[in-house]
């Protein structure tokens, strides 16, 4: 049997591997590792094959982790220095910090919903409202954070009071424990920073607004080639319209054409039939001026 910690190590590489999948993928992948160190760790294989499919939000977060890691640790580094500093904010400061914070999870939430887009696993906006509250729930706690930063959720996170949830929340090895809450007022005088302290929290702050300017900069760029995709689409749109009008025109001068048509061929068929009905009559009347002719001769 192979040692614990190795059994864990295993386990989170194959977790963190796997998670990096689109959900679509991701039964079919795990399967094939399982199946692949079966042979060398039948133990570790069979804790792969445990390991659960992740929520669509779940997975989005972890592919934040993956492909905006400067968005998400700007976000969990602001929640952090809140946390620190929460008891030393006069209550506009505190105000400021909460529109900030949201502003922060709005704007990487919109991210979300470009990246999959990009990542070919396009999501509606309820997963992305599971991905802001899970977001929050990060900021508000440091395991809960420390979850996020593995990129292996497998289910969203909600903040409930000051407590989030963990149980059966991160793949492979087990979650990030619950930090005891940390007193206020211990260490400073009461509302007062530190030096320290309020120099980490102008750093996480600049950092947050900076992963916003890059953030909203993107959007504004997808904005930009929507606008222009949005203008082809009309031109294209009004050029089917005017088509489809030409179209009809063409469909009605050729069903005008086509009773032409129909109205010479019975013309046609009509005289057919007269030419040939006076064609036997021709030739009964030669017939009879024939015997005529005939009958004159006889006659001397």
């Amino acid at each position: 049997m192979a040692p614990l910690d190795s059994l864990d190590d295993g386990l989170d590489d194959a977790a963190t591997a796997l998670y990096a999948m689109r959900p679509d993928e991701f039964t079919a992948r795990r399967n094939a590792r399982a199946q692949t160190v079966a042979a060398d760790d039948r133990a570790l294989a069979a804790r792969i094959r445990e390991l659960r499919r992740p929520s669509p939000a779940a997975w989005l977060v972890n592919q934040l982790v993956r492909h905006r890691s400067d968005e998400v640790e700007a976000v969990l580094e602001l929640g952090a220095e809140a946390r620190e500093t929460q008891g030393s904010f006069s209550a506009v400061e505190l105000a400021e910090l909460g529109r900030q914070r949201r502003r922060l999870v709005s704007t990487l939430a919109h991210e979300a919903g470009a990246l999959a887009d990009e990542l070919g696993s396009p999501v509606r906006t309820p997963v992305l409202d599971e991905v802001a509250q899970t977001l929050q729930a990060a900021m508000s706690d440091a395991a809960a954070a420390d979850a996020v930063r593995t990129g292996r959720l497998v289910r969203a996170l909600e903040a409930v009071g000051v407590e989030v949830d963990l149980s059966d929340a991160v793949a492979g090895g087990p979650a990030p424990r619950t930090e005891p809450a940390r007193d206020a007022h211990a260490g400073d005088s009461p509302g007062l920073l530190s030096a320290a302290a309020t120099k980490r929290a102008e750093v996480a702050r600049g950092r947050a607004e900076r992963a916003v300017a890059e953030a909203e900069e993107r959007a504004a760029a997808a904005s930009a080639a929507l606008d222009a995709l949005d203008a082809r689409l009309a031109d294209a749109d009004r050029e089917h319209r005017d088509l489809a009008s030409r179209r009809d025109e063409l469909d009605a001068e050729l069903r005008k054409v086509e009773a032409e048509m129909a109205e010479a061929d019975r013309a046609k068929r009509t005289v057919t039939r007269e030419r040939d009905r006076a064609a036997r009559d021709a030739e009964a009347a030669e017939v009879d001026a024939d015997e005529a002719r005939e009958a004159l001769e006889s006659l001397g």
